[in-house]
C-alpha cells in the first residue's frame, strides 16, 4: 500500500468502520485504474507486441535489403514510446528479444533442422532485439518528452 493509502486507513479506524472499507475501496480502484504504480503490465506488453509485430511486418515489406525485418523492431518500439505515456521499458524489451527470437529462428528453420546451433542463434538474436527495442524506445520517449515540453 502506499503511504496515502496508509494515511486514509489510519483516518478511517479513528473515524468510523464504515469510512475504512470506501477508503480500502478507492484506493484498490486507483490502482487497478491502467497498471500505475507497477513495474509491469500485461496490456502495455501486449500492445508492445503488436506495435513492434507492426514494425517488423511493416520492415519486411522492404525487398532484396536485408535485416530489414530487424529494423521493424525500432520503429515500433519508438512508436509504443511516442504514444505511451508512461515508460514501459521492460515490456518493450520483452516484446523486442521474443520477436526478434522467434523471427530470426523460424527464418532460419531449414538451416536449424539441419544441425545449426539453434540455441545460441535463439539468444543472439533476442539480445539484438532487446537493444534495438529498448533504443526505440528511449527514443519514443525523449521525442514524446520535447513535444510535451513547455517553452519557456
Amino acid at each position: 500500500m502506499s503511504e496515502r493509502a496508509v494515511e486514509r486507513t489510519r483516518e478511517a479506524d479513528s473515524d468510523a468502520g464504515t469510512t475504512e472499507s470506501v477508503s480500502q475501496e478507492r484506493t484498490a480502484s486507483e490502482s487497478d485504474d491502467d497498471g500505475t504504480g507497477s513495474y509491469f503490465s500485461l496490456r502495455a506488453l501486449l500492445v508492445a507486441f503488436v506495435a513492434i509485430g507492426a514494425g517488423m511486418t511493416l520492415g519486411s515489406l522492404i525487398p532484396i535489403i536485408p535485416f530489414t525485418t530487424l529494423l521493424g523492431i525500432p520503429l515500433g518500439a519508438f512508436l509504443h514510446g511516442l504514444l505511451d505515456r508512461e515508460r514501459r521499458y521492460v515490456e518493450t524489451a520483452v516484446a523486442g528479444s521474443v520477436l526478434s527470437a522467434l523471427a530470426v529462428v523460424s527464418s532460419l528453420l531449414p538451416q536449424l533442422l539441419a544441425g545449426l546451433d539453434g540455441v545460441r542463434l535463439f539468444a543472439i538474436a533476442g539480445g539484438i532485439g532487446l537493444v534495438l527495442g529498448v533504443a526505440g524506445h528511449y527514443f519514443g520517449r525523449d521525442l514524446r518528452d520535447g513535444l510535451t515540453r513547455d517553452i519557456g
